[in-house]
């Protein structure tokens, strides 16, 4: 069984010519495609800067720290505000944000959040879905622009997306072509993606612990590659077309599904809380820690049963009682038999650490 070598999770291979479902085409308003969710940000920035002047600009002190560093190393006058990335239902203090000048990003963390956007002066809101893709937050937006990574959630070796909500009040139309980068010749964005595409295809097709090394080693190069480049290049036609197949594929419905069937067969434990909503599509399996050791006890236990999680982000600072995510992917590459191994794997672990 192929899933014996490349185990449960990490980066997506593929469907496997499966013919996954579709939402019904959302109505975004303008849209524009980038070859990662860093690009289409800088991009909504440049945007703005190029219509108004920005004062300083504000990023959500839990966030990815290889996109912090990034977004230093192009901007200056960055700061950051708290707000708890575990309960679905906290909310921003706007009062913080004295200047109609600032912008500031806000996370629909694990597409489970639904930003209450004030009313009256307010600083400019850039909204990231690159957890929730298609979750109602980024469906029903009213932040003036949205951005997400897409290859979090689709199988694309590279993607992103910027759009303008339909009920932005922003009077900044999207589109700036003269904001892109130029190159001369072949596209520099072809040998990250054709890297990582070439890991998917050996993921896909791996039978042996050996390729399975090498599509790991592969795919851990292109993400490399793309995080030493700054410059906003266009989406080839080629390349769009590709994330275009899946764009409006619904990922989510098998998310639900599979958490659904999973929370209820899960052993109680006092080291870890079930990120969760009822009615809501999380970005997998999120159970949240207050201790890094226990959390990589955990992890090391996963990993030794070929179940790859995702630890999110443990550099930044919190002050919350839960403060390190373990993500467990639950997408539509597993069925019933796969979530009852990840289930029995992770009970057997709470059982031993009573």
């Amino acid at each position: 069984m192929q899933k014996e070598i490349i185990g449960y999770g990490s980066f997506i291979e593929g469907t496997y010519g499966r013919k996954l479902p579709q939402v019904s085409t959302p109505n975004f308003g303008e849209t524009i495609l980038f070859y990662a969710g860093r690009y289409a940000l800088k991009y909504l920035i440049k945007r703005i800067q190029a219509a108004t002047p920005i004062g300083t600009i504000w990023m959500p002190q839990y966030y990815c720290p290889f996109v912090k560093e990034w977004m230093n190393h192009e901007f200056e006058s960055i700061k950051y505000y708290y707000v708890d990335p575990f309960d679905p239902e906290s909310k921003i203090d706007w009062t913080q944000f004295k200047s109609t000048k600032d912008l500031v990003m806000v996370n629909n963390y694990w597409g489970l959040k639904n930003t209450d956007i004030p009313e009256g002066d307010r600083p400019i809101i850039i909204e990231d879905h690159s957890h929730g893709w298609l979750s109602e937050g980024s469906l029903n937006s009213k932040a003036d622009f949205c951005f997400a990574s897409l290859r979090k959630t689709l199988p694309i070796p590279m993607g992103g997306i910027a759009w303008k909500p339909k009920a932005s009040k922003s009077d900044i139309s999207l589109n700036n072509s003269d904001i892109f980068d130029s190159y001369s010749g072949e596209n520099p964005m072809n040998e990250a993606w054709d890297t990582i595409i070439g890991s998917m295809e050996l993921k896909a097709t791996c039978t042996k612990n050996g390729q399975k090394e090498r599509y790991l080693e592969q795919y851990m190069n292109g993400e490399l590659m793309v995080r030493s480049i700054y410059e906003v290049y266009k989406v080839s036609a080629a390349h769009a077309a590709f994330i275009n197949q899946y764009i409006h594929t619904d990922f989510n419905s098998f998310k639900k599904k599979n958490v659904d069937y999973t929370y209820p067969k899960l052993k109680k434990s006092d080291t870890f809380k079930i990120v969760r909503h009822e009615t809501k599509a999380p970005f997998g399996l999120l159970l949240a820690f207050k201790s890094l050791d226990t959390l990589n006890e955990l992890k090391k236990h996963l990993v030794t049963n070929q179940i790859y999680p995702a630890l999110l982000w443990p550099t930044n600072d919190l002050t919350t009682e839960y403060t390190y995510l373990l993500n467990i992917h639950m997408d539509y590459r597993f069925d019933t038999t796969d979530l009852n191994y990840i289930i029995t794997t992770i009970n057997n672990w709470i059982t031993s650490n009573k």
